[in-house]
């Protein structure tokens, strides 16, 4: 498995409108991308900063939808107006505890 995070300062008062956006906007569009598992929106307790989570079955599905895509530029779009200064990861999962 493998993870893309995007971490981003929030533009002040954005916070509902980033999870909204996230939630209602992208979660669609991403569910249609092959390789995708899951993801999610972190938002810090202070509403200053947003990390977004997805999880790819294979590091192919994820590079497909990585910087310089199609994809990557129609998401981050879609957040714009809602956070700055974003940086990429891309991760692979050494072990995740799940029930």
């Amino acid at each position: 498995m493998y993870i893309r995070t995007i971490v981003a300062d929030l533009v002040p008062g954005k916070a509902d409108d980033a999870v909204r956006i996230f939630r209602d906007e992208i979660v669609p569009v991403i569910r249609e991308q092959p390789g995708y598992i899951r993801s999610a929106i972190y938002i810090d307790t202070q509403g200053k900063h947003a990390q977004t989570v997805s999880l790819w079955e294979s590091k192919a599905a994820m590079e497909a939808t990585s910087q310089g895509s199609a994809y990557l530029a129609k998401v981050v779009g879609m957040l714009r107006s809602c956070l700055v200064n974003r940086d990429y990861g891309q991760w692979s999962v050494g072990f995740e505890d799940t029930p």
